[in-house]
């Protein structure tokens, strides 16, 4: 059992939600990959608006607001991740 979940993990980690694929929640699986998707999705729209265009030093909604929805967007990613490696762990137990 040990090894299936050990298994599952890194299943998660190459690709979100196969692990829960694996353990036989497919269900559940594919919305972690489809959310996955989503959020990287948006991380990339976001910073090809807005990375590109020339900031004005002083206009928050140019140069700071832009980094910070980016940075939101990568901690979320990497909660996420961490969090679907877990739950794929945890679905054996």
């Amino acid at each position: 059992m040990v090894r299936k979940s050990l298994l599952a993990g890194i299943f998660s980690l190459v690709i979100p939600g196969l692990g829960q694929m694996y353990t036989g929640r497919g269900e559940r699986g594919a919305l972690i990959l489809l959310a996955a998707i989503l959020i990287g999705n948006i991380n990339a729209i976001w910073l090809s608006l807005y990375g590109l265009t020339s900031p004005s030093a002083n206009v928050f909604w140019s140069s700071t607001l832009p980094r910070i929805l980016h940075d939101v967007c990568a901690a979320w990613s990497i909660v996420f991740s961490l969090w679907q490696v877990a739950d794929s762990n945890r679905s054996l137990k």
